[in-house]
């Protein structure tokens, strides 16, 4: 009998992800991932973006991952800062001057995070 084994890959979203829900779960606070089109009537290449939703303090954390340009998350911020959520846009550490050229003057604070013996680490919070 044979028996059919799907492989699959986790990505860095899919780290950055679980990594932001531990530390809501380590505050005690609820928190959801969910796509950003739940959220938001945003473009398809957009909405399938994945955020971290935080109850206590309506904070948005949006992933983005190497493909997408941190300026077309522009609007995504400004509609969610308008529906009164805090956003934070997750980007990796080697992505952190582009995603401020991207995010300039938008109501967002950016994280960065980058890996360290596998395991996710989140840098301090910035100002766009």
């Amino acid at each position: 009998m044979a028996v059919a084994v799907q492989e699959t890959s986790i990505t860095d979203v899919d780290r950055v992800t679980a990594a932001a829900l531990e530390l809501y779960a380590r505050r005690h606070d609820l928190a959801a991932e969910m796509p950003l089109a739940e959220l938001l009537s945003v473009p398809s290449d957009l909405g399938a973006l994945r955020a971290v939703v935080g109850a206590t303090h309506r904070t948005v954390e949006i992933v983005l991952d190497a493909d997408v340009d941190s300026a077309a998350a522009a609007a995504a911020v400004w509609s969610l800062s308008a529906k009164g959520f805090h956003p934070i846009v997750l980007v990796s550490l080697d992505r952190v001057g582009e995603a401020h050229d991207g995010l300039r003057g938008t109501p967002c604070r950016l994280q960065p995070w980058w890996t360290a013996e596998d395991a996710v680490v989140f840098g301090s919070f910035e100002s766009t």
